[in-house]
């Protein structure tokens, strides 16, 4: 599957940038000499964030600034509402910017990635998605970066208050929403930088062999149930989570095919990866509550055996009976067992359910602390009521 990654907002473009730099090995001589990404984008209304990206190209049409009248490339400070009035500015030429791209036609799906705690990205990616809609046929899907535990505090919290509003709105939109719930991946005693960056390099890994598989063109590497382009596409729909898991083989697994214990560990090992990929997911979820289950297995093709498959797949619907179920192999990876796993149309996501009910509670009191503001301002003031100005 070919696509075309728009960023949006610092944490937007950095996950942009990780797919233009996995395309870029993916293409290498050391990767797997393929493209799967045809273009991508940075939109951003800070300037020195823009400058920040590494592999996308510096060049005007490909790292767009945008509102420099009003922010005066400087961003939003988190004001969601200032950044969804700038983008309605600005969305037509991004998108004129994408359409035009030299090989738009061969692209198979548009992502646009934001945080939904953010200004820019937050209340950008809605304007956004809807001017690619009205203007195209492909189909558009929105990956959107959860707060952070702390971000959440507070009576008056701008984090989940942006959040709740982004998804809303591209909920309405887009065919798809990836949730990433960045609080699932934080590790304590780490700097954020790192945190941050080992979070995006992680939710763009998952998407790689999947990506990659309906792409290839070795014979030795093309699967026996090729998952293709036209598979992620029937799969995908309302909120998604993607997970990947990855389990190494045996040092010396080739030597010894033909036992019955070789064969026992490959089955275990790919059960496991499966436990994995579905720990890992990037949103929590239980598996029954999906109503589109897509497992792609990646291992060496005498691994990937009948009863490798039988086994993932008859694990998977035990657990979520009622899933329409997708499952196929690439047999590309040569030393581990990599299961990767979409579970799509979730009917019930608990955080994300808790973020609006939180969402609602601070709109109702946002008002209320706002007016006992005022009146402590105007009392404080009242104190220099018999104080002479000087002008």
């Amino acid at each position: 599957m070919k696509i075309m990654v728009v960023g949006m907002g610092q944490c937007g473009c950095n996950i942009a940038d990780e797919f233009y730099g996995i395309n870029n090995y993916a293409k290498s001589f050391f990767g797997r000499r393929m493209e799967i990404l045809i273009d991508a984008f940075a939109v951003n209304t800070d300037d020195a964030d823009l400058a920040s990206v590494r592999h996308i190209p510096r060049d005007k049409r490909h790292r767009i600034l945008i509102g420099l009248a009003k922010t005066f490339g400087h961003g939003v400070g988190k004001m969601n509402v200032e950044g969804a009035t700038i983008m309605s500015e600005a969305y037509p030429v991004i998108v004129e910017n994408l359409i035009t791209s030299s090989k738009f036609h061969e692209s198979d799906g548009i992502v646009v990635v934001a945080s939904g705690a953010g200004g820019t990205g937050s209340g950008g990616i809605g304007w956004l998605i809807k001017g690619l809609k009205e203007r195209m046929e492909k189909p558009v899907y929105a990956i959107i970066v959860m707060p952070f535990a702390y971000e959440e505090k507070g009576e008056h919290s701008y984090a989940v208050i942006n959040t709740a509003r982004c998804l809303k709105t591209v909920n309405q939109y887009a065919d798809a929403v990836f949730l990433l719930d960045n609080e699932r991946f934080a590790k304590a005693g780490v700097g954020i930088s790192t945190n941050l960056h080992e979070i995006n390099q992680q939710i763009v890994k998952n998407f790689y062999d999947l990506f990659c598989a309906g792409e290839e063109y070795r014979h030795q590497y093309i699967g026996s149930k090729v998952i293709d382009a036209g598979d992620i596409k029937q799969t995908l729909g309302g909120i998604c989570t993607i997970g990947r898991g990855e389990v190494p083989l045996s040092t010396f697994y080739g030597r010894n095919k033909t036992d019955y214990r070789e064969a026992a560990k490959e089955s275990v090992g790919a059960i496991g990866a499966l436990g994995q990929a579905i720990n890992s997911l990037t949103l929590k979820a239980n598996i029954e509550d999906a109503a589109r289950i897509l497992v792609l297995i990646s291992a060496p093709k005498d691994v990937t055996t009948l009863s490798v498959l039988s086994e993932i797949s008859n694990s998977v619907q035990e657990k979520s009976p009622k899933a329409v179920l997708r499952i196929g192999d690439y047999p590309r990876r040569g030393k581990e067992i990599s299961v990767s796993i979409i579970l799509s149309q979730l009917t019930a996501v608990a955080r994300m359910e808790g973020l609006f009910l939180q969402a609602e509670l601070l709109l109702k009191n946002q008002e209320k602390i706002e007016e006992e503001t005022a009146q402590k301002v105007k009392l404080m003031h009242q104190t220099s009521s018999n104080i002479p100005p000087l002008a």
